[in-house]
């Protein structure tokens, strides 16, 4: 296909808030041959364009005028999944700094140009990246679903030709490998890059492979070596905050962050990183700055969350600010409406008015709040914030199952038995009581699991499928419980029969596991027995 056909075929999305140069890129697209085309003027409406249409090409102004500008964006649609690996984003700026701003950041654009430019020099860079594009189709849509063993093997069998794609086929099958839990394999890969060149991503990608080997103070070091190096590489300074932290020395963590705003602002998950670590390492003073200075900047941008309000509030209210906190919350009340949003906010909204003395507002908040029902399907940071608003209230027996609920719920999640910990601590236990409490609720959902499986292999399927599937509708994010319920279901599918009931909810169990893990090893099992059912 030709350049000029290929390109009629492409979905393209111009994001741009001045008119003029609207009106300029729709020319000159147009003029160059793309049919399908969509200009927008704001994040939020090319948001919306994007909740319906899959683009091609993405093209971008840096500067949009409405407190979050084009990388920041950039970062927030590929932090959500928003958009395909194999999504063009082209950066369009005037501004000659922006080399400083995209060479300081670990999610650039695929390629960005300099205002002004003629649409031959457009077509030159774009054919490129079409081809490109072309080229990684497969591995792109493996990458999209989350297939680390499918982008391996078809990473290989283009790197068996050497092109000249050979060093991006190395860093997306390095990536890959450590998705799929092989670090081992991963900081190989790396260390047979960097004997052939000493690129800075393949050097943070061996420290954090060292880490996940647990060689924690050899990836510090070398990581550490890199920042000597290369001040500028932001994503340095995010991974050594979390090595410091993880370790226990927040405050040494928050220095790092700190640090890292001054060389660069960063995205909203530095400024969340960073105002949290402030407030769980004692210095709320931080992170009301930081996270305050934050919701300013992006004041009417979709990139803010209900949470980060939340932060802010605990930061005042750490300082006495009560009051302040809650002009804050309303604040925040007015923007976001849906129900896990309100019930983070209700929840520190509680805490707020119990700290300004307003015990009746604070029981009222704290009761909507816990309307909800069921907190299975909440997100982790939903939990623990109605967690620590039952403790601030004396319901501490609500407060610790809502952070077992969380524990086993995400059992293999260390930042979140961290921000337990901290909650637990927060509460008035020292530090070892909270940890044997973490320890005794990962046992237990070990436990459980366990026993399933024995009744499973002891043919007491029925007993099996009660006990896992109850435990499964609780623990909805924990993958070896999910995987274990609906690898039982399969087994007595095949033992007993079909039966409509059992399939469907095998079925729900098998679908819910993909999407958390479409490589897990019980997949395979799970299908196995499903083809020796006569459906």
């Amino acid at each position: 296909m030709s350049f000029e056909s290929d390109i009629a075929e492409k979905w393209v999305l111009v994001i741009d808030d001045m008119e003029g140069m609207r009106t300029q890129l729709r020319m000159s697209l147009s003029s160059s041959g793309f049919a399908k085309l969509h200009v927008v003027s704001s994040i939020k409406d090319a948001l919306e364009r994007m909740a319906s249409n899959r683009y091609d090409v993405i093209l971008s102004d840096y500067s949009l005028g409405d407190g979050t500008d084009g990388q920041q964006f950039l970062e927030y649609l590929r932090t959500n999944d928003l958009i395909g690996r194999n999504t063009i984003f082209v950066m369009i700026t005037a501004e000659q700094a922006y080399e400083k701003v995209v060479s300081a950041s670990e999610c650039a654009p695929d390629d960005y140009l300099l205002k002004p430019f003629t649409a031959a020099q457009f077509n030159a860079r774009l054919e490129k990246l079409l081809e490109r594009q072309e080229y990684l189709s497969v591995i792109d849509k493996a990458t999209d679903n989350k297939n680390w063993g499918r982008v391996i093997i078809e990473c290989d069998k283009k790197l068996a030709v050497k092109d000249k794609y050979f060093i991006d086929l190395c860093k997306i099958k390095c990536a890959a490998l450590m998705h799929a839990n092989r670090p081992q394999d991963a900081a190989n890969l790396y260390s047979e890059i960097l004997a052939l060149r000493p690129i800075g991503w393949a050097k943070l990608g061996l420290a954090r492979a060292l880490a996940m080997l647990n060689k924690k103070d050899e990836a510090k070091t070398l990581v550490q070596d890199i920042l000597k190096e290369s001040p500028q590489f932001m994503a340095a300074y995010d991974f050594l905050g979390k090595l410091l932290a993880e370790s226990g020395d927040k405050h040494a963590a928050l220095d790092v962050l700190q640090k890292a705003r001054e060389v660069s602002p960063g995205t909203m998950s530095r400024i969340r990183e960073l105002s949290s670590l402030a407030v769980s390492a004692g210095k709320p003073e931080i992170a009301e700055e930081v996270m305050r200075q934050a919701l300013q900047k992006h004041k009417y941008s979709p990139v803010r969350q209900a949470n980060d309000y939340a932060v802010l509030s605990k930061a005042l209210v750490n300082q006495g600010k009560a009051v302040e906190a809650l002009t804050v919350l309303a604040d925040a009340q007015k923007s976001f409406k849906d129900d896990h949003s309100t019930i983070v906010l209700s929840a520190v909204e509680s805490v707020a008015h119990r700290s300004a003395g307003n015990h009746a507002q604070a029981s009222a908040a704290l009761t909507k709040a816990m309307s909800f029902g069921d907190f299975s399907k909440l997100p982790v940071h939903a939990v623990i914030s109605l967690a620590d608003a039952c403790f601030v209230s004396g319901k501490e027996d609500e407060a610790t199952n809502l952070l077992r609920h969380a524990i086993q719920n995400n059992q293999e999640d260390d930042a979140v038995r961290d921000k337990v910990h901290d909650v637990l601590t927060a509460a008035g236990k020292d530090a070892s009581e909270a940890s044997a409490m973490i320890e005794a609720s990962t046992r237990e959902v070990i436990q459980l699991n366990n026993e399933g499986v024995r009744k499973a292999e002891a043919g007491q399927l029925e007993e099996a499928i009660s006990l896992l599937c109850m435990a499964a509708d609780r623990l909805s994010n924990n993958e070896q419980i999910v995987g274990n319920a609906s690898l039982v279901l399969a087994l007595d599918l095949v033992r007993n029969g079909n039966d409509p009931d059992k399939l469907r909810r095998c079925m729900h169990y098998r679908d819910a596991l993909i999407k958390k893990s479409l490589n897990h090893p019980k997949l395979a099992q799970i299908d196995a027995l499903l083809k020796q059912l006569k459906l």
